[in-house]
């Protein structure tokens, strides 16, 4: 009896430690289950949240960097590649107007074109020749009205390789008076314009100096103006954004560039009654970066042959 009893007690554990390890292993099936699915879960979460993520930096606003003339706009002083010790090269800066009953625009602030041109072709004169590539003449001094003939004739006589006149440029009709001055800010930017008169290979060599001079200034961080006030005046250039040729009537036609002997421009300089460009000039480190771009672009024709 007693050995009956024992048997049938030994049969039960058996059976209960199976069951148990049954449970235990339909646990450990469940648990390993559990924490697949966790685990999936926590991965489908994770990439939510980085699509959510990568979804807000996809339709977060690319700030763009601020363009001339606004404050911020930033410009860059380009290297200027000087060539070896020689002769230097003789440029003409014509400070534009300043001739009999031709005194120019009047800027945002009142100020006469000729006032203003005179002071920059004196300091780009002056940052050119420091440089000791250049032999620089300004085509006017003080207030003594000078002819463009007679500017046109002593750049001749000199032997002058370029000239290169400066203006400011006035687009449109103002759109308000301040201070009694006139203000408009559609138009900004600069110019730069040329006249295909003459021989061929003269014309060529105004060509190549007016893209040059273009693209040098933009390279710099200059907005080349778009010509929208420019129809029926002046020809947009194919080649080179702010480039311009000179299209008025025969007889209206800019004497400065058909008439020189040697290779010339017109670069206008910025749009006068816009407050942030002529602000943007008073600063000296503007007549920096502009100095040398032109340096750069009068280097590119005359000294290094470039296009």
């Amino acid at each position: 009896m007693l050995a009956a009893t024992i048997g049938y007690l030994e049969k039960q554990r058996s059976a209960a430690q199976r069951d148990a390890g049954r449970a235990g292993s339909r646990r450990r099936v469940l648990l390993g289950m559990t924490g697949a699915v966790g685990l999936g879960v926590l991965a489908w979460a994770v990439r939510s949240r980085k699509g959510r993520e990568d979804g807000v930096r996809a339709r977060a606003p690319v700030v763009d960097a601020p363009r001339w003339p606004a404050p911020g706009a930033t410009l860059s002083v380009p290297d200027l590649r000087l060539p070896p010790p020689g002769v230097p090269h003789r440029v003409v800066i014509d400070a534009g107007h300043g001739a009999p009953n031709n005194r120019g625009n009047t800027s945002c602030r009142c100020e006469r074109e000729e006032t203003f041109t005179l002071a920059a072709a004196r300091a780009v004169a002056g940052r050119l020749e420091a440089t000791g590539a250049f032999d620089l003449r300004v085509s006017r001094e003080g207030d003594r009205p000078v002819t463009y003939h007679e500017r046109v004739e002593d750049a001749d006589a000199w032997g002058a390789e370029a000239f290169v006149s400066l203006h400011s440029d006035v687009r449109g009709k103002p759109e308000r008076r301040e201070g009694g001055c006139p203000v408009s800010v559609l138009s900004p930017g600069f110019s730069v314009l040329w006249s295909d008169e003459g021989e061929a290979t003269l014309v060529a060599r105004r060509a190549a100096l007016a893209r040059r001079v273009a693209a040098r200034l933009e390279e710099a961080g200059f907005l080349p103006y778009d010509g929208a006030e420019y129809t029926g005046l002046y020809a947009p250039d194919a080649a080179q954004r702010g480039v311009f040729l000179d299209r008025h009537a025969l007889e209206e036609r800019i004497f400065v560039l058909r008439r020189p002997t040697m290779p010339s421009v017109l670069v206008e300089t910025h749009h006068a009654l816009d407050p942030r460009e002529v602000t943007r000039w008073d600063d000296p480190f503007t007549l920096d970066v502009f100095a040398a771009a032109l340096g750069a672009a009068l280097l590119d024709t005359l000294a290094f042959g470039g296009p």
